[in-house]
């Protein structure tokens, strides 16, 4: 499965409001444990330098403030991350 997390930390910040999932999906953490997602903002705006771009974001518990990309925003965006320029290519 490919998607994006927040953490609920940071989604709480951010004053996101999130939907329980349809079905119980697990993530694989950091420490090798698994940790059930807490749902789903379906659609959230991220702002990449002056692009507003539209993704479905999974929630997990945690106290640290972390978003992590997932490959369906790659996928869905044409994505490349240059790591020898630091640059990110998309489309809108």
């Amino acid at each position: 499965m490919q998607i994006s997390v927040y953490t609920k930390s940071l989604a709480v910040k951010l004053g996101l409001k999130w939907i329980k999932p349809t079905e119980t999906t697990n993530m694989i953490i950091v420490n090798s444990q698994k940790s059930p997602t807490l749902g789903i903002v379906e659609n959230v705006q991220l702002k990449i330098m002056d692009a507003l771009v539209p993704i479905n974001i999974y929630i997990i518990d945690s106290t640290k403030e972390e978003l992590l990309i997932g490959s369906n925003w790659f996928s869905k965006y044409k994505a490349d991350l240059i790591l020898t320029e630091n640059r990110l290519k998309f489309e809108v």
